[in-house]
C-alpha cells in the first residue's frame, strides 16, 4: 500500500478523551516523512528525516529510541482509515488542502545544484536559493520542474511556477501557495490560473516574513477563492498586525495563517474562530515543544496572543533550567465539558501543559510530581510546579490557570488560557485551586 503525504497539508486529530486536538502537516505522495507518536489517541506526522525525541526521553529509551508495537499499530490503523487506538476521529479542517509533493531526495527530485551559479546571487541576505520565492536572474536559477524566473516588477528576481491550485514544497524553504494570477504584477507571464509564491515565514525572514522588497499579504488560492493565506508579493505593504510584529520581535519562528471558522459538532450554533492564528515552531528560546511523553512537537497552532503568553511562560521556566515543555494540545473546536460554553481551546487561546524537562536531565510532570491539597509542597518537583503556577498568575501571563487541584480532569496538566476578564488561581472568590463545577 502506498500512502502519500505533503508537508504543506494539515489535518486535525481529535482525541476521544477531549484534550486539545493536534494539527498536523500530512504528506500526500511520499511516506518518507517520519512519524512522531504521542499518546495512543494522537499521531503526528512531521517533515523530518527521522523520529525525534527530546534528548532526555531518548536517553531513557536508548541511543536510537524505540517505538512500541502499539503505537505502530495505531499508526497503520489511522492511515487505513480505521477509528482505533482510543477511538481516533480524524477530520479535515478548512485549512490548506494538499499542496503537492515535497521537493528533494524524498520525492525523487534532484537536489539543487550548488554549482549552477545561484550561490552567487546577492541582495537578499539569507534568502534560501533555487526554489519558489528565491531571488533569480534567469530560469536556470529556479532549479525545479517548471521553474520560471520572474523579473519585471520583482525586485531581485522571483522564482515561481505556473499552477492551477497547488504547488510543490522543498525542505529549508517557506511552504508554498498557489496564488491567483491577478495578484502578479504582470499576469500574462503565467500560462495558468495561478502562480506559486512562498508563504510568509518569520522563522526564515524574522524582519517581516518575506525578502526585502516584498510584503506579507493575504491572497486567494487559484480556483479556490475561499482558501486564503499570507504570502509574499513584491511592492506590497505588509498586512501583518501588531501582535505578529510583537511576536517577531521576541525572535520566535512562526508562520501566520488564515483558518476558516469551525463549529463544535455537539453545538453547531457556536463558532470556533481564531484571532490572528499562527503556527509557532520550536524550539522557543532554546526550549523544545514536546508532547506529553517527550516527543518533539515541531509546531503548534495558536492565536497570536496565546503564542505571546506561551513565550513569556517559557522565558519564566527557562530561567530555572527548563529546556523542554510538555503539553497535551492547543486548538480543539469544542465546548467546556458539561456546559454550553465554548472552550478557550476552540479559540486557540489555551494550552494544556503537562510537564517540564530540565537541562540536568530531570523531568517534572503534573501527574507524577504535583502535590494535592497543599500550598506548601515538600518535594522539589512539587515546589517547582506550584511555584510556576503562582508566578504565572502573579505576572498576569494567563487569565485562567487550572491546576490538578481544580478537579480530576486536570490531574495531569495545567490548563492555562486567556479568558477575557478572568483571574483564576487562588482559593478566594477570584479563582480556584480546589473542586470545580465544570472542567475544560
Amino acid at each position: 500500500m502506498m500512502v502519500t503525504f505533503t508537508s504543506s497539508s494539515r489535518l486535525a486529530v481529535h482525541g476521544a478523551q477531549g484534550v486539545g486536538g493536534a494539527h498536523l502537516r500530512i504528506a500526500q505522495e511520499h511516506l518518507s516523512y517520519s512519524v512522531t507518536f504521542g499518546p495512543a489517541w494522537m499521531l503526528r506526522l512531521l517533515p523530518s528525516a527521522r523520529m525525534r525525541l527530546s534528548r532526555h526521553t531518548a536517553n531513557r529509551l536508548g541511543a536510537h529510541g524505540t517505538v512500541s508495537m502499539l503505537r505502530l499499530c495505531c499508526f497503520l490503523l489511522a492511515l487505513s482509515g480505521l477509528a482505533a487506538c482510543g477511538e481516533l476521529e480524524v477530520t479535515e479542517p478548512a485549512t490548506d488542502a494538499e499542496d503537492g509533493p515535497v521537493e528533494g531526495n524524498a520525492s525523487g527530485a534532484d537536489e539543487p545544484d550548488s554549482g549552477d551559479g545561484t550561490d552567487e546571487l546577492e541582495g537578499d541576505g539569507d534568502a534560501p536559493l533555487g526554489f519558489v520565492g528565491s531571488p533569480c536572474a534567469s530560469d536556470a536559477d529556479c532549479d525545479y520542474d517548471e521553474g520560471i524566473c520572474l523579473l519585471d516588477g520583482f525586485s531581485g528576481g522571483f522564482c515561481s511556477q505556473p499552477c492551477e491550485q497547488y504547488c510543490p514544497d522543498r525542505e529549508g524553504h517557506p511552504v508554498t501557495f498557489c496564488a491567483e494570477r491577478s495578484e502578479f504584477p504582470d499576469p500574462e507571464v503565467l500560462d495558468a490560473d495561478g502562480g506559486c509564491v512562498p508563504r510568509c515565514d518569520l522563522g526564515i525572514f524574522p524582519d517581516g516574513g518575506c525578502r526585502s522588497g516584498y510584503g506579507c499579504v493575504v491572497v486567494e488560492r487559484a480556483n479556490e477563492p475561499e482558501r486564503l493565506q499570507h504570502v509574499c508579493l513584491p511592492n506590497r505593504a505588509s498586512e501583518l498586525g501588531d501582535c505578529h510584529r510583537e511576536l517577531a520581535s521576541r525572535e520566535v519562528a512562526f508562520e501566520p495563517t488564515v483558518l476558516a471558522d469551525e463549529h463544535p459538532s455537539s453545538h453547531p450554533g457556536l463558532t470556533c474562530s481564531i484571532l490572528d492564528p499562527v503556527w509557532v515552531r520550536g524550539p522557543i528560546h532554546g526550549v523544545e515543544l514536546l508532547d506529553w511523553e517527550g516527543w518533539i512537537d515541531d509546531e503548534i497552532l495558536a492565536s497570536c496572543e496565546m503564542a505571546l503568553a506561551l513565550v513569556e511562560t517559557i522565558d519564566d521556566v527557562r530561567a530555572r533550567g527548563v529546556d523542554g515543555l510538555r503539553h497535551l494540545g492547543t486548538y480543539s473546536c469544542r465546548v467546556i465539558s458539561g456546559t454550553d460554553t465554548l472552550s478557550q481551546h476552540g479559540l486557540a487561546d489555551a494550552i494544556d501543559i503537562s510537564g517540564f524537562e530540565f537541562d540536568d536531565g530531570s523531568i517534572y510532570t503534573l501527574v507524577e510530581d504535583w502535590e494535592h491539597d497543599t500550598d506548601q509542597p515538600d518535594s522539589e518537583g512539587g515546589e517547582f510546579l506550584y511555584g510556576a503556577a503562582q508566578r504565572w498568575h502573579d505576572a498576569g501571563i494567563w487569565n485562567v490557570i487550572l491546576t490538578p487541584n481544580y478537579n480530576t480532569a486536570h490531574d495531569d496538566h495545567f490548563h492555562v488560557d486567556l479568558t477575557p476578564g478572568s483571574d483564576f488561581l487562588g482559593v478566594t472568590s477570584s479563582g480556584f485551586l480546589g473542586p470545580a463545577p465544570y472542567l475544560d
